[in-house]
């Protein structure tokens, strides 16, 4: 089964990317990488939390109706307790496959400060840093929290204002709530390509020095678990 990382975008769509990336750093020497990752972190705690509310009216019912039907004359604790044990044994595991039910119990705060901790560590494990002239860019889409991060090296923010940064995430969040990410990503980094190609013209011995499209199949930060988009 793929991953929400690998349904994100289809094929053509990647694609599609890839070329707008490739675009942009023919006429400049920055580096950019788009990385498309299913989820910043696992949320157990988010996990728990919406399976013991799930469970809890679910075993209450079963309680209530199979005391009814046995003509059960005892205390129901005992019946609630069983019924709550088995159908939180069966929620937990189906909360994650259900992205949109496991969001509603994450707290926005902790989406952000997953997120932008996952946009760094994949920043530096990417390499971003290690450009010869600390030109490079990430766009990070994070799917599960619906949150995009665009991170530039040393040598773009000493010259492009943060608050740039700021207005592509607007744009380009926007065009994905309104269903067309991919127009909309490939426009942002085509506006991007221009920032760049005035304050970084390409060099005549410009190499391509890092991928153009990564999308995280897995949980791990390092480079496993990574689909290369070429």
């Amino acid at each position: 089964m793929q991953s929400l990382a690998e349904r994100f975008f289809t094929s053509a769509e990647q694609q599609r990317i890839t070329a707008a990336v490739q675009a942009v750093e023919a006429r400049t020497s920055g580096e950019v990488v788009v990385m498309v990752t299913s989820a910043s972190h696992s949320y157990p705690e988010a996990g728990l939390l919406a399976a013991l509310v799930l469970a809890l009216p679910a075993a209450l019912t079963a309680a209530f109706t199979t005391a009814g039907l046995l003509w059960w004359r005892g205390e129901l604790l005992w019946l609630f307790l069983l019924f709550f044990a088995l159908f939180f044994v069966v929620f937990r595991p189906l909360v994650g496959r259900f992205p949109a039910l496991l969001r509603l119990f994450l707290r926005r705060g902790r989406m952000e400060e997953e997120v932008e901790r996952a946009a760094f560590t994949h920043f530096f494990t990417e390499g971003l840093h290690t450009t010869r002239e600390a030109t490079g860019v990430l766009i990070f889409l994070s799917v599960l929290e619906r949150r995009v991060w665009i991170l530039g090296d040393r040598g773009i923010n000493a010259r492009i204002q943060p608050k740039s940064w700021q207005e592509f995430v607007d744009r380009l969040t926007a065009g994905i709530r309104a269903g067309h990410g991919c127009t909309a990503l490939c426009t942002v980094i085509a506006e991007i390509g221009d920032l760049l190609a005035d304050r970084f013209p390409p060099r005549p011995d410009d190499r391509n020095e890092l991928e153009d499209l990564v999308i995280v199949t897995g949980t791990d930060p390092g480079p496993g678990g990574r689909l290369i988009i070429r």
